[in-house]
C-alpha cells in the first residue's frame, strides 16, 4: 500500500473525516484530497507531524512507495540547493560591500619594495601652494591573498626626517584570482633641508621593533623655482 493509501486507512481507522482531519493538521480539507488521491504527497516535515499525532512509524508511511521517497529526496535536494545558492548570494552581497570600504593595513602583512626618495633641495618654501619637498615612490604587496593595498591612501608620516609609513587595504574574496596583487604608491613630505639624507629614516608605523626600512634616496637640484 503506499502512502495516500495509509493516509486514508488512518483516517478511517480513527474515524475522521476528511475535513476533522484537515482541522487536526492544520491543512484544508482539498489537500488531504489530494494526497489520499495520490494527486500530490505531503512533505517530509508533515510525513512526520502525521507520525506523531497517529503514533505511527515513518517507516510504516514510507514503506513500499518508491514514488514518494524519489519525490521527498528530490524535495530536499532542491532545499539543500536553494539554501546554498542564498547562501552564495549572501556571501557576495556581504563581500561586496565590504570591498567598498578599505582599512589600516597590518603592517606586518604587507610586503614593502622599491623604495625611493626623491628629495628637491632646490625648494626653498616659498610656494605657498607646495608644502612638499620629497616625493616617496615604493611598492605595496599583501602577503594576505584576500587582501590588496590601497594605493592612494598611503600616508607617510614625518619627525624631522624620521619617516613612518602606514597603508590600507581592502578586502575582497575575489582578490584570490588576482594575479597583480603589488600595487605602486607613492606620497609627499616635507623634510626640512637641512637634514641629510645620511639622517633619514624610514619605519613602519606601529612597529615597536625599531627596524628601519632601506630604501634609495636621490637628489633634484638646480631647478628654477616654483
Amino acid at each position: 500500500m503506499n502512502l495516500s493509501g495509509k493516509i486514508k486507512k488512518i483516517r478511517v481507522e480513527n474515524k475522521l473525516t476528511q475535513e476533522q482531519l484537515a482541522e487536526k493538521l492544520q491543512v484544508s480539507r482539498s489537500t488531504i484530497s489530494s494526497w489520499e488521491t495520490g494527486r500530490s504527497y505531503p512533505d517530509l516535515e508533515m510525513v512526520i507531524v502525521i507520525c506523531d499525532c497517529f503514533n505511527v512509524s515513518l517507516d510504516f508511511l514510507l514503506r513500499e512507495d518508491e514514488e514518494m521517497v524519489r519525490k521527498l529526496n528530490f524535495g530536499m535536494k532542491q532545499k539543500r540547493i536553494l539554501i546554498g545558492l542564498v547562501f552564495i548570494l549572501a556571501a557576495l552581497l556581504i563581500n561586496t560591500l565590504v570591498s567598498t570600504t578599505s582599512f589600516q593595513a597590518n603592517m606586518k602583512n604587507l610586503e614593502i619594495t622599491n623604495i625611493n626618495l626623491i628629495r628637491d633641495v632646490s625648494y626653498n618654501g616659498e610656494n605657498p601652494y607646495k608644502d612638499w619637498n620629497t616625493t616617496i615612490n615604493l611598492d605595496m604587496k599583501s602577503k594576505n591573498i584576500f587582501f590588496k593595498p590601497v594605493a592612494n591612501e598611503l600616508l607617510v608620516f614625518n619627525d624631522n626626517g624620521n619617516l613612518t609609513i602606514q597603508a590600507n587595504w581592502s578586502f575582497s574574496i575575489f582578490n584570490i584570482f588576482d594575479t597583480q596583487r603589488t600595487v605602486q604608491a607613492d606620497q609627499s613630505v616635507l623634510i626640512n633641508s637641512d637634514v641629510s639624507n645620511d639622517a633619514i629614516t624610514l619605519k613602519l608605523r606601529g612597529d615597536k621593533s625599531d627596524k628601519s626600512i632601506p630604501f634609495q634616496v636621490s637628489n633634484i637640484i638646480n631647478l628654477s623655482k616654483n
